[in-house]
C-alpha cells in the first residue's frame, strides 16, 4: 500500500498543475507551432467578418415572393422564393418556379398535370390565338382543370373540348375513398396561389380538383381501354391510380386498421 502522506498528495489540482505545466513545456519549445495555432482561427475570423460587412443585409418578407420592384439591392426580390426559370412558356406571364418540373412532391405533380394536359391536347392549332393563350394559361397557371362544368375552376370553355385533363385515378368509389382519404388530401393539398401578385398568378389546384373516382379496378382498366378515353372533358387521362385493395368500412374509418393498395 502507498504511504498516506503520497496518497494525500495526489489532489486533483496536483494533476492538473502537472499536465499545464507539461502542456507550457511541450508549448514553448515550438514557438511557431503554438502562434499558428492561436492567430490562424482569429485570422479567419476577422476576415470573415471582414467579407460580412462588404455586403448588403436583405430582407426577405413574408409570404411566398415580394412584389416590389425598387432598385434597392436590401428590398430583396421580386420573383418567386421558389427559384424560378425553371421553364418558360410565352404564354404564361409568370415565371414558373423549379419545382413544378422536378420536385417529387404532390404540388410538383400536380402542376405537372396541367402542363402535360396542354402538351397532349388534341389539335390544338385549330383555336384561335386568344383562345389558345387563354386556354393555355388558365390550365397552366391558373390552376382551372376541374372536368365539372359547373365548377368556377373548370377547363376553360376557350379550350373547346381540345383538352382532356390528367387526373389521378381512385379506384374504388366508396365511403373510404371519398369522404375520408380524399377529403383529407384535400385538406393537406388545397388550392393555392404560390405568387404575391396582383399581376399574374401560378395556382395549385387542389387535390380533390385532380382526381377521378372509379368504382372498381375493372371499372378503371376498362376506362384506360375504352375508344373515347383522352377525347375530352367527360373522358380524362388517368396519369396514375391509386386502387385500395382493402380499406376499413364503417365506424373503422378513421380508426387504426389494416390498408392495401
Amino acid at each position: 500500500m502507498g504511504s498516506p502522506q503520497l496518497s494525500a498528495r495526489r489532489t486533483t489540482w496536483t494533476f492538473l498543475r502537472a499536465l499545464l505545466w507539461k502542456n507550457w513545456i511541450i508549448k514553448s519549445r515550438h514557438p511557431i507551432a503554438t502562434a499558428c495555432e492561436i492567430l490562424v482561427p482569429v485570422v479567419f475570423i476577422l476576415l470573415l467578418g471582414l467579407l460580412k460587412s462588404t455586403t448588403n443585409t436583405i430582407a426577405v418578407p413574408t409570404g411566398w415572393s415580394d412584389t416590389d420592384t425598387t432598385s434597392d439591392a436590401t428590398i430583396g426580390t421580386s420573383y418567386n422564393l421558389f427559384q424560378p426559370t425553371g421553364q418558360t412558356m410565352e404564354w404564361v406571364d409568370a415565371e414558373l418556379p423549379k419545382f413544378a418540373l422536378h420536385e417529387t412532391s404532390m404540388v410538383g405533380l400536380i402542376l405537372s398535370l396541367g402542363l402535360q394536359s396542354i402538351a397532349d391536347g388534341l389539335r390544338m392549332q385549330e383555336l384561335s390565338a386568344t383562345d389558345l393563350a387563354t386556354c393555355t394559361t388558365g390550365v397552366t397557371a391558373e390552376g382551372l382543370v376541374d372536368t365539372n362544368t359547373s365548377s368556377a375552376y373548370r377547363v376553360p370553355t376557350e379550350c373547346a373540348e381540345k383538352v382532356a385533363p390528367y387526373k389521378i385515378g381512385i379506384a374504388p368509389d366508396n365511403a373510404f375513398t371519398r369522404n375520408y382519404f380524399a377529403e383529407t388530401m384535400d385538406l393537406w393539398y388545397p388550392r393555392m396561389d404560390l405568387l404575391n401578385s396582383s399581376s399574374s398568378s401560378l395556382v395549385v389546384p387542389s387535390f380533390k380538383e385532380s382526381v377521378q373516382f372509379f368504382d372498381s379496378n375493372d371499372a378503371l382498366t376498362e376506362y384506360v381501354k375504352s375508344d373515347d378515353y383522352g377525347k375530352g372533358l367527360d373522358n380524362p387521362h388517368i396519369y396514375a391510380a391509386i386502387v385500395f385493395d382493402s380499406a376499413p368500412e364503417g365506424d373503422a374509418i378513421g380508426s387504426f386498421a389494416s390498408i392495401e393498395y
